[in-house]
């Protein structure tokens, strides 16, 4: 049975790195691992993935939480590290908190049908493990890169090339940041109290896992009830003393398996015809969502707000709000580092953290499609080069009382130089006793990549919403 604990470990590092390493910026294949994140395949609307996920979970239980789940594999990190610090054994079985689990629930499916994706995804485990992905580690590992560049040098047999570091946004910094300080505190307190309450995955497959085919079993005859399995549960779902076994709280850590010390806990295939309401309730409520999403999706928006900032490439501001995670991933994926996080004036407080146009450090190249490539839920659709060029992001505007050609009589001409779609033309013009070229923006071709802003030294060029 100690097997089942090592291939569990095995599967989950290797998730956990392949994913982690895909929002650093690594491994391009690695998307296909967020694409069958259960939140992400929900607001997608992919039915292949969730179909299995229903399968595994009916059979085995909620393997997803401990093998796949970044998050929760994120807490069994943590755990580790809290045991290493000193935390001896968890507090043993806690009894179940249906209001707080269903409650929590409830609030998700009511934002994403009211179309806040970008709030309900502060409950989500995926979105939020790419926040601390994007926010948190993206950084460090830039800091690392730059510190191995001033060590190596350009002669050694491996060369770096050091990148600017900046926080993408503050807020998002900081929501990540506080995230994960409440996050270890719950996991060093109770364990994994986060799965079995808060997230809406957990309570989702926590319906179908309640009588499992294949469970974790205590054998009454060999247990002492001597409660080493309790306190070794992070779900605290196992009752030793007991001899019971909360299968829907129940992560398949396997962490049971290996402490007892009489070899009583086993998981093997049901024995009990015990009927099956959570299954039938999970079916209910997935109808419901189903009906509710097909009455919402023609206006969904109900909180409305004008939008200030302008969407990825394709993108569009009611996609984002539908079926955006707001993890970050593109954010994080994108080359020029163009894409940044919302704070809450751009898209309305319900637009928290999604992905928004940023050209202070670049613009958005004809030539690039990574944000779309990144995307688990699609709401930043996979364009090829030919419609990438052709994506309409915004039009540039140019704001005369801050051009120099006007303030200071300067032949400036950037703006027209470093167009790619060749949008812009300068025309002649006196002002005062003096003629200067100024800038006119072809709406026909302009595409609101940004270059223009990006370039213009007196920031006269900006892009806005096309009408």
């Amino acid at each position: 049975m100690k097997m089942l604990k090592l291939a569990r470990v095995a599967v989950a590092a290797c998730m956990f790195t392949l994913v982690t390493l895909f929002f650093l910026g690594f491994g391009g294949g690695c998307g296909l691992l967020e694409k069958v994140q259960v939140v992400p395949a929900l607001l997608g609307c992919a039915v292949a993935p969730l179909l299995v996920w229903v399968v595994v979970t009916v059979l085995f239980g909620r393997v997803y939480c401990s093998m796949v789940c970044p998050l929760g594999i994120l807490q069994d990190v943590l755990l580790r590290l809290a045991k290493l610090c000193g935390r001896k054994r968890l507090p043993g079985p806690r009894p179940e908190r249906p209001l707080v689990r269903w409650g929590a629930l409830a609030v998700f499916a009511v934002l994403v049908l009211l179309g806040a994706a970008a709030l309900a995804s502060l409950l989500d485990p995926y979105g939020t493990y790419g926040r601390f992905a994007a926010q948190l580690l993206q950084p460090a590992a830039e800091w690392v890169n730059n510190g191995l560049a001033d060590l190596l040098g350009v002669e050694g047999p491996v060369v770096l090339f050091k990148r600017e570091l900046f926080v993408r946004s503050a807020s998002g910094f900081a929501v990540a940041a506080s995230s994960l300080v409440l996050l270890a505190g719950l996991v060093a307190w109770k364990g994994r109290l986060v799965c079995n309450t808060v997230c809406p995955v957990g309570a989702l497959l926590g319906m179908l896992a309640q009588r499992p085919v294949f469970r974790t079993a205590i054998d009454p005859e060999k247990c002492v009830k001597c409660g080493l399995c309790s306190g070794a549960c992070k779900a605290l779902c196992l009752d030793g003393r007991n001899q019971a076994v909360d299968d829907s709280r129940c992560v398949r850590c396997f962490d049971c398996l290996g402490t007892c010390p009489k070899g009583a806990i086993s998981f093997r295939p049901a024995t009990d015809k015990t009927a099956y309401r959570g299954r039938r309730r999970f079916l209910g409520l997935a109808g419901a969502g189903a009906v509710g999403g097909l009455l919402t999706s023609p206006g969904a928006n109900a909180f409305g707000g004008n939008a200030q900032a302008l969407p990825p490439p394709g993108a569009d501001e009611r996609s984002l709000r539908t079926k955006c995670t707001a993890c970050g991933l593109c954010v994080a994926r994108c080359p020029q580092q163009v894409l940044a996080p919302a704070g809450f004036s751009e898209y309305g407080v319900t637009g928290f953290m999604l992905p928004k146009m940023d050209f202070s450090r670049g613009f958005c190249r004809p030539d690039c499609t990574a944000c779309g490539a990144a995307g688990p839920t699609g709401p930043t659709p996979l364009l090829d080069l030919e419609q990438k060029k052709a994506a309409k992001i915004g039009l540039a505007a140019w704001n005369r009382a801050a051009c120099l050609a006007c303030t200071e009589k300067i032949p400036c001409g950037l703006c027209e130089r470093r167009c790619p779609q060749k949008a812009i033309s300068l025309k002649k013009e006196k002002i005062g006793d003096k003629e200067v070229e100024i800038p006119v923006v072809d709406p026909a071709k302009c595409t609101g990549c940004g270059a223009c802003a990006h370039y213009c030294p007196s920031h006269a060029m900006s892009v806005r919403q096309a009408r």
